[in-house]
């Protein structure tokens, strides 16, 4: 059996204004020329100073709120090539933000799993002055 090879990515929907709102979407994929995935796999997404989750959801996922991190867990069977539902973390911008702010993201899988080395992402999201 072929062990599957997960990655991770991160985007976000900004510019964001200081005193607004914002989302992160966070994706899983399965490479195509790596096996299946049917092992638990966590998101762990890190949020800066100055954004506070409001809620995280994603179709599959079970996801918790502590602090300025967001964890996911998903049990989902995914096929090589397939992505995993995004995750959508919607976010508050505080009012004295400014410049760009930077989320990090990291994925684990319970067992073995091809390359670790894409196993975390990054988001810059500008904060623009209200």
């Amino acid at each position: 059996m072929t062990v599957a090879d997960l990655t991770v990515t991160a985007s976000n929907d900004g510019p964001w204004a200081a005193g607004g709102i914002g989302s992160y979407t966070l994706v899983v994929s399965a490479s195509p020329t790596h096996g299946s995935s049917e092992k638990l796999v966590n998101l762990t997404h890190r949020l800066p100073s100055g954004v506070t989750a409001e809620s995280a959801a994603g179709e599959g996922w079970s996801c918790s709120i502590s602090g300025h991190t967001v964890n996911c867990l998903s049990t989902r069977a995914v096929a090589p090539g397939e992505m995993f539902p995004p995750v959508v973390v919607k976010v508050s911008v505080s009012r004295h933000l400014s410049g760009t702010v930077t989320a990090r993201t990291g994925l684990s899988v319970a067992g073995a799993e091809a390359d670790t080395t894409n196993n975390t992402a990054t988001s810059d999201a500008e904060v623009l002055p209200n």
